[in-house]
């Protein structure tokens, strides 16, 4: 390869970026540069939907295992559909309440966990 007088850059030189400005060197480089540090927040979005599913579940799950009576056949002290809110009588309507009741600690949980690892985000050390 012959060097061409009117193209100055070698293939064996770095290219300079287009503005004309050679590029800065890595000393200066490292004179300039101020140290960083990464800050990993959590997403509140993520927290509150993960605790409101588990809430769900722990709810669903108390509601099957605590609620069967001796017999084995769902709870003894349902109602009979004759109370006060007759649309909230039955096996259904409790895990509903349970499901709900849960979702909303749940979620409240998450939003706790999320606050508490976005301080410690701040302050890895604390």
């Amino acid at each position: 390869m012959s060097h061409d007088p009117q193209d100055p850059q070698r293939p064996d030189e770095p290219a300079s970026p287009q503005g004309g400005d050679p590029a800065p060197s890595e000393d200066e480089l490292a004179r300039l540069a101020v140290p960083a540090r990464v800050r990993r927040a959590p997403k509140y979005g993520v927290f509150i939907v993960a605790g409101a599913l588990v809430g769900v579940v722990v709810g669903l799950l108390l509601t099957l295992f605590l609620g069967a009576g001796s017999d084995g056949t769902g709870s003894s002290d349902v109602a009979s559909g004759t109370g006060f809110i007759s649309f909230l009588d039955g096996q259904g309507s409790i895990r509903l309440v349970m499901g709900t009741a849960g979702a909303v600690v749940g979620g409240f949980v998450g939003g706790a966990l999320a606050v508490r690892a976005d301080r410690r985000s701040r302050d890895p050390l604390g």
